[in-house]
């Protein structure tokens, strides 16, 4: 490829960033992490390890953050409050790490928030692990009575939710004996990753070899996909524990697709390029576009740069295998079928429904709006490409995705198309946004 016009970097990658901040509960050494991102999710991670005495020290205008271990893992009779403001990954990957600790914890959030599902999580660690757990009708608030100890488990992740494996991949750190987490198609497996990077433990069950990373022996936890088994081992012998997040390809998402669509040469450095994060990639490849990959590290997790040119793109169809590695991408898919030529189809995606927004209903009926002709199934949707955008206002929904994506379906046509509050406080923490920076700036 030629050099292109746009050089971009991102924030730190969330997902990868609130395992690192929560992790901190467990383990016996400090946590170095650089390029954390600030956003407001992250923010409540950050905020809970330190309601619960993990000491916090911002260096280098906050980038760098040093997370120092809790004295103590034994919380009392006393309930504590952890307001999980709106993440959902904060709420879902405590229950599994608060089931180390020993404590009566209750666990808020926002408005948004206390809408999602809950009972996917609690219902494995409490039927199955044996953890001291119940929700308020499916939803927050989540009471955890913890102490300590679980039971090991093999469960099948009927959901394909990472955050609903990460839980019980937590939690069975706290048992005896072996915790299996089966899937039919592999989620998100920064979990995995990351344990595999600190953990040792014997293969025929036995002493953890790593007691003074962590406050215990850890016997063996293992994640299946089908036949394959991911076994952990330390690499870790310093007295603090570095990290460096890699920037967030899934703010990064927004601005491949509009390369994509557009034809403009971009370079993004730097950004995370876990096979279970990049499906849109290889979507967008299929549509057309031009899109080179160069992973240049690959330690914890895959890091390097994607170079993009745009291309004629044509039609595709999207389908459930395809789902756990490209979710929260769905919508800025969207946009550039919407461009394409042909009719493009999205199937087994019913867990949109339940983001922050129902994104199906949401997108589809935005789209229509902007004068995209497309419709809505349970699972999906299907949208006709060749459309001639109308100008309008488009509804975001407070969902931060859905703000990105319709900005970009704005920067893309020529017709006049205002967001409403896509500059909002809650969008704009959310995405973190040195990417509303890019935006103004590069579209």
């Amino acid at each position: 490829m030629n050099k292109p016009i746009k050089t971009l970097t991102f924030p730190g990658d969330k997902s990868i960033a609130h395992r690192l901040v929560l992790l901190s509960l467990l383990v016996n050494k400090k946590i170095l992490i650089k390029n954390l991102p600030d956003s407001q999710d992250v923010c409540s991670s950050l905020d809970i390890v330190k309601t619960l005495g993990v000491e916090v020290s911002k260096i280098e205008d906050s980038k760098t953050v040093v997370l120092k271990p809790l004295d103590k893992k034994d919380f009392g009779k006393e309930e504590i409050v952890l307001d999980c403001g709106n993440s959902g990954t904060t709420a879902r990957l405590l229950c599994g790490i608060l089931a180390n600790l020993k404590g009566k914890f209750k666990l808020i959030g926002d408005e948004s928030l206390s809408k999602r599902p809950m009972e996917r999580v609690v219902r494995p660690l409490a039927d199955l692990m044996g953890v001291n757990i119940s929700s308020t009708d499916g939803h927050l608030p989540i009471y955890i009575e913890a102490n300590g100890k679980t039971k090991a488990t093999d469960f099948f992740n009927q959901t394909g939710s990472a955050q609903v494996k990460s839980a019980v991949l937590f939690a069975g750190m706290a048992a005896e004996g072996n915790t299996i987490v089966r899937e039919k198609t592999l989620s998100r497996d920064h979990t995995e990753r990351l344990l595999d990077y600190l953990l040792f433990t014997q293969q025929n069950g036995g002493q953890s070899a790593c007691s003074t990373l962590f406050s215990s022996a850890i016997p063996q936890v293992i994640c299946h996909c089908e036949q394959s088994k991911i076994g952990w081992h330390s690499r870790i012998t310093d007295d603090c524990l570095e990290f460096c997040v890699p920037g967030d390809i899934s703010s990064a998402a927004y601005f491949i697709v509009w390369g994509a669509i557009t034809g403009k040469k971009l370079e993004i450095e730097n950004v995370l390029l876990n096979p279970t994060r990049t499906g849109f990639i290889s979507v967008l490849r299929r549509m057309g576009a031009e899109i080179e990959v160069q992973i240049k590290e690959d330690v914890w997790e895959p890091i390097g740069d994607i170079f993009v040119k745009g291309g004629n793109l044509k039609s595709t169809d999207i389908q459930a295998d395809e789902i756990p590695s490209l979710i929260d991408e769905l919508p800025i898919l969207a946009v550039a079928m919407a461009f394409a030529k042909g009719k493009s189809r999205v199937s087994g995606a019913s867990e949109l429904r339940v983001k922050e927004s129902d994104r199906i209903s949401c997108l589809v009926s935005q789209l229509k709006k902007a004068g995209i002709n497309c419709c809505e199934y349970e699972d999906g949707y299907e949208i006709c490409g060749e459309n001639k955008i109308i100008s309008t206002e488009l509804e975001s929904f407070n969902d931060h995705r859905l703000a990105m994506s319709f900005a970009i379906l704005s920067k893309c046509s020529k017709a006049d198309i205002k967001v409403k509050d896509r500059d909002s406080a809650h969008c704009h923490k959310r995405i973190a946004f040195r990417v509303k920076t890019h935006t103004l700036y590069l579209l």
